[in-house]
């Protein structure tokens, strides 16, 4: 199988319709860094470009490699990030009780892997992305309910 390039583009199929992943980066120990792409389609858009330009609704980690051996996903193209693109230095995690209430946040570092506990989030600290690795299923079923940062918790 191909070696994965930064800029490759993924289409991956949800009940919603087609939605599409960008690779960013390896990291070597919790894997694969993509860019959901924003918005869900009926059919692949002509000009995937316009969508690779747009902000990302969020940075998330994903084991494209295997989603791809597996027919998960589907390679469709490869693009340059876009220009002024960052890779976030910070993520953030859900802290629950023992019966899974919502009881604060974890702040990750991604340098230093150092977390820093939040009891409640400032209006910059919502829009980090999620800390962790989702399959599949998570990132199939996220993208299809419109999961974004700003509903979420």
């Amino acid at each position: 199988m191909a070696r994965l390039k930064v800029g490759d583009v993924f289409e991956v199929d949800t009940t919603s319709g087609k939605a599409y992943i960008q690779y960013v980066l390896h990291n070597e120990v919790i894997g694969d860094l993509v860019r959901v792409l924003s918005g869900v389609y009926d059919k692949r858009p002509e000009n995937l470009i316009d969508i690779i330009n747009v902000k990302e609704e969020y940075f998330v980690h994903f084991p494209v490699k295997a989603a791809k051996k597996r027919k998960i996903v589907e390679l469709v193209s490869n693009f340059e990030l876009p220009k002024g693109i960052e890779v976030p230095t910070k993520f953030r995690t859900e802290i629950m009780d023992k019966d899974g209430n919502l009881i604060g946040w974890h702040i990750v570092d991604y340098d230093t892997w150092q977390r820093e506990k939040i009891n409640e989030l400032s209006e910059g600290q919502k829009m980090l992305s999620p800390w962790g690795t989702w399959n599949d299923s998570l990132l199939i079923e996220r993208i299809s309910q419109e999961w974004t940062l700003e509903n979420w918790g």
